[in-house]
């Protein structure tokens, strides 16, 4: 039954992004909502994959490879952590049931070994209107992508709920609406840190680096290299081959990157 969902769930989404891109140049509004579709297709296609047993074990070596790249980049952002913000106390902003991805937790875990302290706590981003899970729609199934269901106003609520802490890493971007959140006008405000996901949503990243209301940012390098050699041993090399940290001191050679 869970395929059969699935299938007619891809099948919806992929129609409904044709439409809205054919709708693209007399609607603007139409083009968020095919960029959404296709992430549900995306999700969908991945999901039946997974379900067909495509990613046995003869792919296990690609999949752990993949998650040491992803690890090292909280393995370098750790490191700059200790150097530019030492005694940081870190909240990580992360998906829903992260406790259950051997890719976060080996994020987290690397993101500790680089500051060389564990005064890390990671918390879900919290879904003040959380959409209800459509009836025999599979429990271990994404019901939608988070960029998609976050607001401002969710990231006002986790924030506050842990407000002792002084360093924020996002794995999830920003809102779309992230200019209302009350963090740009927080007296102290934390250190905010993004990695990959949707980024900045409605801000402009390199003003927002320039002007020191963003710290830094994780993104894929202009020079990335991907081949079948997989993930160096050393997160360091593995972080070099895959990513760049872009902040404030090398803003200028790298403002490309953000766009």
């Amino acid at each position: 039954m869970s395929m059969v969902l699935s299938g007619v769930i891809m099948v919806a989404a992929l129609i409904g992004m044709i439409i809205c891109s054919k709708k693209q140049k007399t609607n603007p509004g139409a083009q968020p909502i095919a960029i959404a579709l296709l992430i549900v297709v995306i999700i969908s296609g991945i999901y039946m994959l997974y379900k067909n047993n495509i990613f046995g074990s003869s792919n296990a070596g690609m999949i752990e490879s993949e998650n040491h790249f992803y690890a090292s980049q909280g393995y370098m952002i750790g490191k700059f952590i200790a150097k530019n913000i030492p005694g940081g106390k870190v909240l990580i902003v992360e998906n829903e049931d992260f406790e259950k991805s051997k890719r976060e937790t080996a994020f987290i875990a690397a993101l500790k070994k680089g500051m060389g302290n564990n005064n890390v706590k990671a918390v879900a981003l919290t879904i003040l209107n959380k959409p209800e899970r459509p009836k025999g729609m599979p429990e271990d199934m994404p019901m939608m992508p988070m960029m998609e269901m976050m607001t401002s106003k969710d990231f006002d609520a986790t924030l506050s709920a842990n407000s002792s802490q002084n360093v924020v890493i996002s794995v999830v971007g920003l809102p779309r609406d992230a200019r209302k959140m009350k963090l740009w006008k927080m007296k102290n405000a934390p250190k905010l840190i993004l990695v990959g996901g949707g980024m900045g949503g409605s801000i402009k990243l390199a003003p927002a680096i320039s002007q020191g209301k963003i710290s830094a940012i994780v993104t894929i390098s202009p020079k990335a290299k991907f081949d079948d050699e997989g993930a160096p041993s050393a997160f360091e090399d593995a972080f070099k081959k895959r990513y760049i940290l872009i902040d404030k001191s090398n803003l200028k050679a790298n403002a490309k990157s953000l766009r």
